[in-house]
């Protein structure tokens, strides 16, 4: 046997599935969803896939001939084997109402495939013939491999499931909002955050998006929430420093020179007393992947509320591609992130600077999210922080993007000696 015959594939499958979307309808949007080009052992496979999609996509009807005339638009009927390859195809289908089943054994000789090539760039790993800054994206692709084949039987549901599995999310614990601190904020957002949805807070450098982050986290986990803050930007001391001064009331400029009186340090041992076993947890590292923030939060088992100040200081996985790129992966994987853990995860942003209004930095909008716009696309809700130099006692929460809420513009006190924002 050769290492050829050892790979897992059905030929007969591809034919047949292939034969059967340019028979029957039905079979064609059945196969057309099951399947992916790449699914195909046989790469020729895949590209006469892509032609029957197209296609039927622009409104023709399918067959050997318009598939033919597809694959000559695109330069690649000859590749495939020519017009006769295609009768061939449809010659050899047994029963073309089967192409779902055929489509399903195609499927499942690809994961086989993916699994095969998964062990072997595992194996490199193991063996140390992988470089060091690949093995957070090739674990990362392992764990999404898995993922990927325990979710492919149950992502369809009929209305019967729907309604049975809303029901369940309305009336249990899952679907409550995790209140925030501020109550127009929570009524911006039906109620406060809701799990498996990103939400952003971004500011420019210096206007408090970590005080807003580190009393979000507080906050939640009084209330029994399972916080984690990954701070990237402050250490454990630092993050602890602002959570006691919003907590003991003490001020924060003499909690950091270590100057409290007696009156101060005991309200500091009062609030660590009664918050004994509080549900936050801080992650200080200085460098951490976007992938091991998500198997920190695995591991740990239960997250209400993920925490990450901020995104662009995430350690990238893969420093081969561009800057852009590398923000758009870490904006993805928090989203997937979401829904895995049923977690709301709150992401600090830096905003641009951008330009200035008589003589003062305008109000942000979303435009100015640095780096990516993926950030805004991935984001349920972007929250902008703004201060006016004039007035810093005060900051302007702008809801800029909202999809389950109203957007608008909140105005609250910001108390920088008590690390808090209040309205």
């Amino acid at each position: 046997m050769t290492d050829e015959d050892r790979i897992p594939k059905d030929i007969t499958a591809e034919q047949s599935a292939l034969g059967a979307m340019m028979l029957n309808e039905k079979a064609l949007a059945e196969v057309s969803e099951v399947l992916k080009p790449d699914d195909f052992y046989r790469p020729n496979h895949g590209v006469v896939f892509t032609a029957i999609v197209n296609t039927w996509l622009s409104g023709v009807d399918v067959d050997p001939v318009t598939v033919a005339a597809q694959l000559d638009r695109a330069g690649k009927l000859t590749r495939v084997g020519g017009a006769p390859y295609l009768h061939t195809l449809i010659s050899t289908v047994p029963t073309p109402e089967f192409g779902l089943q055929y489509a399903e054994i195609v499927a499942g000789k690809a994961r086989l495939r993916r699994l095969g090539e998964l062990g072997v760039r595992l194996r490199q790993l193991a063996s140390n013939d992988v470089p060091v800054e690949d093995m957070d994206a090739m674990v990362a692709q392992a764990e999404k491999f898995f993922r990927d084949v325990q979710q492919a039987e149950k992502s369809a549901q009929d209305f019967d499931q729907l309604v049975t599995s809303w029901n369940a999310w309305y009336e249990g614990e899952a679907g409550k909002p995790i209140p925030t601190p501020w109550p127009g904020l929570n009524d911006r957002l039906n109620g406060g955050l809701q799990r498996g949805r990103v939400y952003v807070i971004a500011a420019r450098p210096g206007v408090g998006k970590s005080v807003a982050t580190t009393q979000l986290s507080q906050f939640v986990a009084y209330r029994d929430f399972q916080s984690v803050v990954i701070s990237l930007e402050m250490s454990a001391n630092e993050v602890m420093t602002r959570i006691l001064a919003q907590g003991a009331d003490v001020n924060l400029t003499d909690l950091a020179r270590r100057r409290l009186d007696i009156e101060a340090s005991n309200r500091v041992a009062k609030f660590t007393e009664e918050n004994k076993g509080l549900p936050l947890q801080i992650v200080d590292r200085e460098q951490i992947t976007v992938e091991q923030i998500v198997a920190h939060c695995r591991a740990r088992g239960k997250v209400d509320v993920l925490v990450v100040d901020y995104l662009q200081l995430i350690e990238p996985s893969d420093k081969r591609v561009s800057r852009q790129e590398q923000v758009a992966h870490f904006s993805r994987t928090l989203k997937m992130a979401a829904r895995e853990l049923n977690a709301a995860v709150v992401v600090a942003a830096q905003l641009n600077r951008g330009p200035v209004k008589d003589g003062k930095p305008r109000a942000p909008t979303i435009a100015d999210l640095r780096e990516s716009g993926a950030i805004e696309q991935d984001a349920d809700c972007v929250i902008l922080l703004h201060t006016d130099e004039d007035d810093p006692g005060f900051v302007q929460m702008i809801v800029g993007k909202n999809r389950q809420g109203k957007l608008g513009d909140l105005v609250m006190q910001f108390e920088g000696n008590y690390a808090r924002i209040t309205q």
